[in-house]
């Protein structure tokens, strides 16, 4: 994750919202590489929404799990396009959209949560996906981890 963290030096984001009704704005840079946040409570429903913009085409945005069992978030820059791989229990799946993402401007990106639907909107475009399996629910709430933004500790 290093790499990653490295490339996302100069990544700005703004308007983090956990569904915690509160918007925060930070920069992220080398003495910085990393910001965390109070747990997601996706649950069936949820939504996490951010904006960002930055110049490099690579980095982890966003990363949290369920305490390292089996279920996750991650949300990354692969080649300007953004990515997220997730899995809920099933297998992990992926939804990429967007491309050139890159380019210096400000970006709007949602990840809801509906039952067994998964989507991930970047400017008002959206695609989705159906979760395999049985269970739909995010975790525990008790054990899961933080929402890291930008990296993830070394630990």
């Amino acid at each position: 994750m290093s790499a990653d963290v490295t490339t996302m030096r100069r990544v700005l984001f703004c308007l983090l919202s956990l569904s915690l009704h509160r918007n925060l704005a930070f920069v992220l840079d080398k003495q910085n590489p990393y910001s965390q946040f109070r747990k997601w409570n996706a649950g069936l429903n949820g939504t996490l929404e951010l904006e960002f913009k930055t110049d490099q085409p690579n980095g982890l945005l966003l990363y949290t799990d369920d305490g390292g069992t089996y279920d996750f978030f991650e949300l990354k820059l692969v080649n300007g396009a953004l990515r997220l791989r997730y899995n809920l229990g099933g297998g992990a799946q992926i939804i990429t959209v967007g491309s050139n993402l890159n380019d210096g401007h400000w970006h709007k990106v949602q990840v809801a949560r509906r039952d067994e639907h998964t989507s991930l909107t970047v400017d008002g475009v959206t695609q989705s996906k159906t979760s395999r399996g049985k269970e739909y629910v995010f975790g525990k709430f008790a054990s899961n981890s933080d929402v890291f933004v930008g990296g993830i500790p070394p630990s």
